[in-house]
């Protein structure tokens, strides 16, 4: 398993879930956010809608499966301005 942090607050403007979800979609591997109390997987919509409640600027990422580090490299491409 890998993880990594970002900073979610550094695009210049925000970021629908949607697209998150979709990119997260496009690899093999898991990939999960601790958000508040729980763990959420980044590629369910509706658990993201429903517990996806950033407190700091800064996420970390889990990632787990085949293609981690691309999906990671994509991911953290998101959030860089």
């Amino acid at each position: 398993m890998s993880s990594t942090e970002l900073d979610i607050t550094s695009p210049y403007r925000t970021l629908p879930i949607s697209y998150l979800v979709q990119t997260a979609r496009d690899f093999d591997c898991s990939i999960f956010v601790f958000s508040v109390t729980s763990w959420i997987n980044v590629k369910d919509y509706e658990a993201m809608k429903k517990g996806f409640e950033p407190t700091e600027k800064g996420l970390l990422f889990y990632f787990n499966g085949n293609d981690v580090k691309e999906a990671e490299r994509r991911i953290q491409c998101i959030f860089t301005p």
